[in-house]
Order: C-alpha cells, then sequence, then structure tokens
C-alpha cells in the first residue's frame, strides 16, 4: 500500500488482500466526506456478494462505535479513526461466521489502526497540496487582480477565480451601492449563461430573506428551491474592506454539502484578497475623481477635461464624426467680484456650472479650465446653423442675468479645423478672445 501514489488504489489493493486474510466474501472501505460515508473501494469474491452488499448497504446509516461482530447481518463494521477524529469504516462481510471469525478481533485492531494511520497520513497529503494549488491559484490572481482597470473587470476575474479555486458551478457579487441599494454585479459560472429561466428575479427572492443577515461579518448559508440545476443550497460570505467593513457579499451556488473547513480556509483567503483588490481599486478610483474635479463647481477641472478630450478625440475618429470644442469666458465677472464679494462670485460659478451641465447632453462634456472660463465639447455634430442654434439655446439656458453677466464663446470644429488637443484648443480660445475684443458676447465659429 505505501509504495502506491493513489489513495484509491492503494485501498484497492488492501481489500482484495483482505478478503484472503479474514476468509471474508466482501470487503469495503468508506471515507467521511462532508459529514456523509462515501465508498471509496470494495472487493468481493464474486459479483453476487458484491451486488448483495451495495444493495443492503446503499442507503445504509452506518452508527459504528464497537468493534463487536454483527452475527445478525454477518458482517464486521470497523470504525476507521485517528486521534478520535473519524475518517472512515471498514467493512467486512461474511457468507458464514464461525469461531475463527470471532478470534480476528485482536488482530483486526491492529489493521484497523495501521489503516486508519495509513488513510489520515494520505489525506493530509491530498490537503497539503490541494492548499498550496489554491494558494498558488491566489497568488497569481491577486496580480491579475490588482492589474484590473476597472471595477467590473476586478469583480469579472475574481468570479472566474472563485469557480477555479473552490470548484463551484456558479454564483455572483452582491454589492452595496452610495445610496444604499443593494445590487447583483458580475454573474460568473452557469449564471453568465444565456438561458429561458430568470435568475435574478429567483434570487431576490433569497436576497430578501437574506436581510435578517445583512452586514453579517460570518459564512452562512440559505437552503435553496426550484431551479434547474438543482443546486440545494447558496453560501454566502461578507465582502469587507479594511476602511469601510462589509461592503457586499459573495454568494455561491453550491449541491446541498457541507463547507468543509479546508474549503473555508480557502474561500475566507480568497474573500480578502478581493477585499484588498476592491478597496484599491476605489481609492484610486477617488483620487483619480479628486484629481479631475474642480472642487468649487462639481464639474471637470483643466487636467480631467484635457484626458476627456483626447480620449473623446480618438473615439470621434472611429466613428468617422466630428465635434464643437467651445471656450467660454464670462463677461464682467471681475466687477461682480468687486462689487458682490468672492462668495457671491462662487455661488454665482457653481449656479452656472451646474446650468451648463443640464443644458447638454450626457454625452456631451463639460468643465471648468480656469478662473472664469468654461469648455464645452459638443460630440457627432458639425458647424452649421443648427449648431449654432444648439449654442444659443445652451447660453439662454446658463442663467447669466441673474449675475448681470454675460459671456462670450469661441468655437472650433475636430477634425476639420485641428486634429491635436493644442491645435484645437488654441484655434477656440484665439476665436474667443477675438469676440471679446469685438466688445463681448459674440460667438465666434471662424
Amino acid at each position: 500500500m505505501n509504495s502506491e501514489t493513489n489513495l484509491v488504489t492503494a485501498l484497492n489493493l488492501f481489500t482484495k488482500r483482505c478478503l484472503t486474510l479474514f476468509s471474508c466474501s466482501v470487503v469495503a472501505i468508506y471515507l467521511q466526506e462532508e459529514g456523509n460515508y462515501t465508498l471509496y473501494s470494495i472487493s468481493a469474491t464474486n459479483e453476487e456478494y458484491r451486488n448483495s452488499f451495495l444493495q443492503k448497504n446503499s442507503t445504509k446509516d452506518f452508527q459504528p462505535n464497537t468493534f463487536e461482530l454483527n452475527e445478525r447481518e454477518k458482517e464486521w463494521v470497523l470504525p476507521l479513526t485517528h486521534f478520535e477524529k473519524t475518517l472512515g469504516l471498514l467493512v467486512l462481510g461474511f457468507s458464514q461466521i464461525d469461531d475463527n471469525t470471532k478470534k480476528l478481533k485482536n488482530f483486526l485492531n491492529t489493521v484497523v489502526s495501521l489503516t486508519s494511520s495509513f488513510i489520515f497520513e494520505r489525506q493530509l497529503r491530498v490537503d497539503a497540496l490541494e492548499r498550496e494549488q489554491a494558494l498558488t491559484l491566489l497568488l497569481r490572481g491577486t496580480e491579475i487582480l490588482v492589474q484590473s482597470e476597472s471595477e467590473a473587470q476586478l469583480l469579472s476575474e475574481a468570479g472566474e477565480m472563485a469557480m477555479e479555486i473552490l470548484f463551484l458551478p456558479g454564483g455572483f457579487f452582491l454589492l452595496e451601492d452610495p445610496d444604499g441599494t443593494w445590487e447583483i454585479r458580475s454573474p460568473f459560472g452557469r449564471l453568465r449563461q444565456e438561458m429561458e429561466w430568470d435568475w435574478r428575479t429567483w434570487v431576490k427572492h433569497y436576497i430578501s430573506k437574506e436581510d435578517c443577515f445583512r452586514r453579517s461579518t460570518m459564512v452562512h448559508y440559505l437552503d435553496i428551491e426550484d431551479n434547474p440545476f438543482n443546486w440545494e443550497r447558496v453560501w454566502i460570505h461578507p465582502l469587507q474592506t479594511h476602511h469601510s467593513g462589509v461592503i457586499g457579499e459573495l454568494w455561491l451556488m453550491n449541491t446541498k454539502e457541507h463547507l468543509s473547513d479546508k474549503k473555508q480556509e480557502i474561500l475566507a483567503a480568497f474573500v480578502r484578497v478581493v477585499g484588498v483588490a476592491l478597496e484599491t481599486m476605489r481609492q484610486k478610483e477617488e483620487l483619480t475623481h479628486l484629481a479631475n474635479t474642480d472642487r468649487l463647481t462639481g464639474i471637470l477641472n483643466r487636467q480631467g477635461f484635457e484626458q476627456r478630450m483626447r480620449e473623446e478625440m480618438a473615439s470621434t475618429l472611429r466613428r468617422n464624426s466630428s465635434f464643437l470644442l467651445l471656450v467660454l469666458d464670462l463677461d464682467l465677472f471681475k466687477q461682480l467680484n468687486d462689487t458682490k464679494g468672492h462668495p457671491v462670485g462662487d455661488m454665482a460659478l457653481k449656479e452656472i456650472a451646474q446650468n451648463l451641465r443640464s443644458a447638454v447632453r450626457e454625452q456631451d462634456i463639460v468643465a471648468r479650465t480656469g478662473g472664469d472660463e468654461f469648455t464645452v465639447i459638443l460630440t457627432d455634430i458639425c458647424k452649421k446653423e443648427e449648431s449654432l442654434q444648439v449654442i444659443r439655446r445652451m447660453r439662454k439656458s446658463m442663467g447669466l442675468e441673474r449675475y448681470n453677466l454675460g459671456v462670450s464663446i469661441g468655437v472650433a470644429e475636430f477634425p476639420s479645423e485641428g486634429r491635436t488637443y493644442e491645435e484645437l484648443y488654441r484655434l477656440a480660445d484665439q476665436r474667443l478672445y477675438r469676440g471679446k475684443n469685438l466688445g463681448k458676447g459674440y460667438i465666434i465659429t471662424n
């Protein structure tokens, strides 16, 4: 047995030899897995004995607690234990019971002890190997997660890792939005497949049941039913970050089985990795947002605008389209600050920024790029009379009259009038100041 590297092969060799050693008709070994006994090896002197044994013991609930021979069943059910840990059972079946059979007890004590030690040692090897493989995947996966460019990509990669590490058929992330609502994110495994079954509606029924567990820091499960995959249980693990605490949960679909200590250990390590990667991603996004946002008005600043404009230039060329760059400078703003004070000036800038944002489409870009200077990109539009009407309506919506202000606007078209950020911005800026020199309030397009 010791020369065999595979546990099942070694146990098959053992049960075959037991037939001769103990004059049995059938020998079987069951090992305990997830709280149940699983048949690992069986040997019999003929098929009739084998089939009879399997039929008799297919649903039998073994309750071994002694080494006593069951003469009525003509079998000996022997617990395999190691340091009080139950590993499984050795079952010897006999065609008949005689005095020699009854004398086997002392010898069986030794055999059971040696066999238990062998099984325990092999299971330790398997557990160590599985842990090593899981940790290797975690380390490799950690590199992938920290390199993700978005939260959606991070969660998608994490879902694939979960299936590979935990050998489960599917699941999803349930994350808390900034407004406090909980949203299903990044389903993976079988839940990504196209199917008629509306699993999102189905799972929301169980999410409502889960409310009593919300923000729990412990792994727990819900029993589930009514699904085409015959899943009977969903394992739920809280997703935590260092600064925010519980921000969501990882839901893992499973059959109705016990979550072993080994799987819980691997799952906990996996969720910690995801939590750290997610927190890092959100901190990076927050820093990027702060770096690209004007503190006073909440819209893009010059740095953020330049980045967005370069992205829009590339996108516009791919679409074979065009856009208009507008550079706006408020007229009489210095006079407002001098007469009403800077707090009123700040209030005017905030209102004008929000009015501008509301006056254009969602896909258009608005930024504050100077003290009283704003820039706007109107996407998928070119310089025609219709576009001038759009700009006039936008100017009217800015709410300038409330503060006795005006605005001068310089306009340049991409890509027909400039194919680089610097070239296009310089042209629009030149037209802006030509308008201001003409007497303010002008829209200059050429």
